[in-house]
């Protein structure tokens, strides 16, 4: 593969990597929609050009990292179709496995390898990130050795076009019920009696098995108030949406996940979508006497 790579979104994932992939030698093109992405990125080194089907011309590498299943399906079907036949789009959106196949399926016809990678890992954790791979395996083995040492410690090949965004739907799902859990537990704290700090603190060097990593990020900031967005409630809740759908699809019934997803939608519903996934609080705080 060429030194010249692509990335498609500039935003709070897809321009760590831009930069990350940069800092480790190669040459990034990127573009992003949002002016304010594409100032931070050319501050961070990388070429950012006017359009996307610029930043992706000549390019054999394309990294995608947009929001929705619909914004990847626009790209597909807009400036990918400038990618060059034999190029890898690895594709770090979190989407459903059928439009991961749609993507496939479409770039194909030109000759276009598409790869769904989305990310294991906090935004701040760039470099240590896993990429959950589904796909060709002859690709994934060309593009690892950009990716790993650069975006992520490790890329593992999980199965075949879909497995990866199967495998994020699932983890973000388990992201979304300790999120959820975690306000529940703080409001409950909170309303009987007991300050929420000196709860986290009783609890989060405790060694009891219910402290996570997760547990260690999210109860600290509930406490504090401290809702300044990491992971977006709205991405969040769009993330379950589409585990759930998953779980119909499936026929699996998924009680926990419909409880979770429920909360997520009263929070968002009442105007807090855009702040982290912890203002899922606000469900119970500002809503839980109705």
């Amino acid at each position: 593969m060429t030194d010249r790579i692509a990335v498609l979104g500039l935003g709070t994932m897809g321009g760590r990597a831009a930069a990350a992939i940069a800092a480790a030698g190669s040459t990034v093109v990127g573009f992003d929609p949002v002016p304010a992405a594409r100032e931070r990125a050319a501050e961070a080194g990388i070429a950012v050009v006017d359009t996307a089907e610029e930043a992706v011309a000549g390019a054999d590498l394309v990294i995608v990292s947009v929001p929705r299943p619909e914004h990847v399906l626009q790209l597909v079907r807009g400036a990918l179709q400038s990618a060059p036949a034999g190029a890898v789009i690895v594709d770090l959106s979190t989407i459903d496995p059928r439009t991961a196949k749609i993507a496939a399926g479409e770039l194909a016809e030109r000759g276009v390898i598409y790869l769904d990678s989305p990310v294991l890992g906090r935004p701040a954790g760039v470099g240590s990130w896993t990429l959950v791979v589904g796909g060709d395996v002859a690709a994934v083995e060309r593009v690892t050795p950009i990716l790993e040492g650069s975006v992520a410690r490790r890329v593992v090949q999980v199965g075949d076009t879909g497995a990866g965004s199967v495998v994020k739907l699932l983890n973000n799902l388990m992201f979304g019920a300790i999120n959820a859990v975690t306000a529940e537990a703080m409001e409950i704290c909170h309303r009987a009696g007991i300050d929420e700090e000196v709860f986290v603190r009783a609890i989060v060097d405790s060694g009891a098995a219910t402290v996570s990593n997760l547990f260690r990020d999210i109860a600290p900031r509930i406490a504090s108030g401290d809702d300044d967005p990491v992971f977006s409630l709205d991405l969040l809740a769009k993330d379950n949406r589409l585990a759930i759908q998953l779980a119909r699809d499936s026929g699996v019934d998924s009680p926990i996940a419909d409880a979770v997803g429920g909360v997520n939608e009263r929070a968002v519903q009442m105007g807090f979508g855009s702040r982290d996934s912890i203002a899922v609080i606000h469900a119970y705080r500002d809503g839980g006497d109705s």
